[in-house]
């Protein structure tokens, strides 16, 4: 904790509750470092590219979610 803390923010860390980090999931692994980094360097590729444009925006989310029927109801 650190020494400039005040009361009320301990009160809140207090109170705060974690999910076990043991959850098991039959899901592939996402979201880890890896896909993070892919991500950033996809982004620092793209506005490198197109360095010279200003009529776009790049960004990146980590949770995807991929249909293979491309089903809006998935």
């Amino acid at each position: 904790m650190s020494q400039f803390a005040t009361a009320s923010q301990i009160d809140v860390i207090d109170t705060i509750i974690f999910p076990p980090g043991d959850i098991y999931s039959d899901e592939p692994p996402l979201e880890s470092d890896l896909h993070r980094e892919q991500i950033e360097l996809l982004i620092r590729l793209i506005k490198w590219w197109w360095r010279d444009r200003e009529n776009f925006y790049a960004t990146g989310n980590l949770t995807i979610y991929f249909s293979p029927n491309q089903k809006k109801s998935e």
